[in-house]
Parts: structure tokens; C-alpha cells; sequence
């Protein structure tokens, strides 16, 4: 790793101790790791290894089973989304892979093939992906030279505190399904955490393996282990004056005179651009504020008089002592989205 790169150090036994916690959730269902936007930023053929214990694992698209299976992983790989062409059935059947069909489109291409295990998505109140309940035994019908794995819907609001949304989905699901004799999957990091009634047989967990909080609070868990800790250099250190301004368009200006230290990382790496100055950072564990707007391959925070700071020296962005959350409340953001944008040109390093 080059000494001026920014750097996300993965801790791969924090996400190994949060997807016990998941275990511990629901003790008697499997779980369906979701591993999908590489690990949510976290490399995904490193945390499919880590996490051997999983029934399955769960990827949006196509090309990032292949990269699974081409690195070794033999666990069961479901396509959330299934697959978008024919085309793709052959790479699908090469590498034995699961396939999620939420549309007649699919259902239609699948009804003229055989030998795939299938996960059949159901509509039931977010209205992005699924077939409607009352069409379920017609869908099946097509699907008969197939192995049905299971019945899936997927939760819209399982994040905010008002229940009302998840159990209209949660009633229109088992209404829909109570007949047959599959297995179910509703439950997300949200519904395992915080809706007992939406855990089934299968759950399918994902932020909260990386041990960020799935709730619209942005509220920490105490019981989950921060996996990513982001980190830059210190790659120069300036004297200013009272008055003087830093970064684009002098936004801040120095209330008296001080240091800034300027670090190598910036929005092209992933860190938001929006982030207020009143975002944190830690300097040697001590919470430092940004000055100035955050530019593509820097930022810049004023030290306090008696940090004892050099160049070379690595300042933490979030993880282990500064949550995610918080960076992500004062963002306006949130923690996905952070963790997903960390870019390809920070290194990642692990720690087992």
C-alpha cells in the first residue's frame, strides 16, 4: 500500500461475531448472507470465506456470482434479481446458481427450461420486484420442471419505528402463502433486529454484518462490530492565520491562529462530499472537526495546539471509535451508501 493512500482496514472477525448475532436472532432459521456491491465495499470474495457458517449467500447481479464461484465459493449463490436474458442461463446453470423470478417476463422464459432452484418473489407492498400473491399457484404452474426453494418478499419499512407498513406486508405475505408447503423468507437486517414476525425459515441479513445499524435512527447497536475502519495520511501541516480561509470557495475561516492538517482522501475515494465542517474525524483517538469544503483527493481539519502530529501520521475518517452512523447522520446520508462508496482506488487491508 502506498504510504500517502487512503486505506479501509476490514475486520473479518467483527463481521464473523455479527453474523452470530444474526444466528442468535433467530437460532432455528437459515441465514442467506448478502454479499451483494462487493460486500457492501468490503470485498466480497474475503467476506464469503469469513463467513463459511452461512446456508447461502445473496448478490444482486449475475457477474458477481461468477466472481464468487471463479474464486472457489461453493456455497449456494442466490441471484436476487434473478436473471434480465436468456442468455445468461447458461452462466447461471455452469456455476449452480439460484435463481430469485419476480416478474412474467421471467416466468415466461424459465417456463421453457427445467432444472433450476427457485426462489419465487411476491409483491406485497414495496412495489419495486415480485409477482402478486394472487397469481402465486398460476406461477408455480410454470415452474414445474423446477425445485422451488422457497416463497420471498422483501420489507420497505422495516427501518423506521412505525410497524403499521411491515405488518400490512408481513399479513399480505402469509395470507398469500399459508397454503404451501415452502419455505419463507421476509426478513432483512431490519425485520431480524427489530420485527420477530418476519423472521421464517430463511432470513437474509446485510447491513448489519458489517455492523452497521440498519434503522432510520442512524443509532449505533451495541451489539455489533464496526467491520470497516477508513483511514488517511497526514500529507502536509499548515500554520495559518486568525482570519484566513481554506478550501474551495473559503468557506471556513480560521477564528484564531492554527494548524490544518490536510489528509489524502476526498470524495474520489468515497468519503462524502457533503460532509459538514462540523464532521468529525479522530486525531490520535481525539475528535478533530473538518475545515473547509471536502475536495476530490482531500480534506482538511483544524488541529488543536496540543496535537503532536506528523506527516505520515493516519487519521481515522470512521470505524472503531467513531461510528458510521454518525458520519453518515451528519452527512445526510446513510450507512450503505458510505460503505458502498468507498472507491476501488482505496486499498483494503483484513484482519482475521
Amino acid at each position: 500500500m502506498p504510504v500517502n493512500s487512503s486505506l479501509a482496514e476490514i475486520d473479518l472477525t467483527a463481521i464473523a461475531n455479527n453474523f452470530a448475532k444474526a444466528r442468535d436472532a433467530s437460532p432455528h432459521s437459515k441465514i442467506m448472507a448478502v454479499i451483494k456491491a462487493d460486500a457492501y465495499g468490503h470485498g466480497m470474495v474475503p467476506v464469503a470465506r469469513c463467513l463459511e457458517a452461512a446456508d447461502a449467500f445473496a448478490v444482486a447481479r449475475l457477474d458477481e456470482a461468477v466472481i464468487l464461484r471463479e474464486s472457489g465459493i461453493k456455497t449456494p449463490i442466490t441471484l436476487l434479481e434473478g436473471i434480465l436474458d436468456p442468455a445468461e442461463l447458461g452462466v447461471a446453470r455452469r456455476h449452480q446458481l439460484d435463481l430469485v423470478v419476480h416478474s412474467d417476463y421471467q416466468l415466461a422464459i424459465l417456463s421453457r427450461e427445467s432444472g433450476f432452484r427457485i426462489w419465487l418473489k411476491l409483491e406485497t407492498g414495496m412495489h419495486r420486484l415480485g409477482l402478486p400473491g394472487s397469481e402465486l399457484e398460476q406461477s408455480l404452474g410454470q415452474l414445474k420442471g423446477h425445485k422451488i426453494l422457497g416463497l420471498m418478499s422483501h420489507l420497505a419499512d422495516a427501518d423506521k419505528g412505525d410497524t403499521s407498513a411491515t405488518d400490512r406486508q408481513l399479513q399480505v405475505f402469509r395470507e398469500a402463502t399459508k397454503s404451501l408447503p415452502y419455505d419463507k423468507s421476509l426478513a432483512n437486517s431490519a425485520g431480524l433486529l427489530g420485527h420477530p414476525g418476519t423472521r421464517a425459515q430463511w432470513n437474509r441479513p446485510g447491513v448489519m454484518l458489517y455492523g452497521a445499524t440498519p434503522f432510520a435512527d442512524l443509532e449505533p447497536i451495541a451489539s455489533l462490530q464496526a467491520a470497516m475502519t477508513l483511514t488517511a495520511p497526514v500529507i502536509s501541516i499548515n500554520q495559518i492565520r486568525k482570519g484566513d480561509t481554506v478550501g474551495y470557495g473559503g468557506n471556513w475561516t480560521a477564528p484564531s491562529d492554527c494548524r490544518i492538517a490536510v489528509l489524502a482522501i476526498g470524495y474520489a475515494d468515497g468519503y462524502p462530499q457533503q460532509a459538514p465542517m462540523n464532521t468529525p474525524v479522530l486525531v490520535n483517538g481525539e475528535r478533530r472537526m473538518l475545515a473547509g469544503r471536502v475536495s476530490m483527493d482531500m480534506l482538511t481539519i483544524e488541529l488543536a495546539p496540543e496535537d503532536e502530529v506528523a506527516v505520515g501520521d493516519r487519521v481515522v475518517l470512521w470505524g472503531k471509535g467513531l461510528p458510521i452512523e454518525e458520519i453518515s447522520r451528519r452527512a445526510g446520508t446513510i450507512p450503505y451508501a458510505l460503505m458502498c462508496g468507498v472507491s476501488k482506488r482505496v486499498p483494503r487491508s483484513y484482519i482475521h
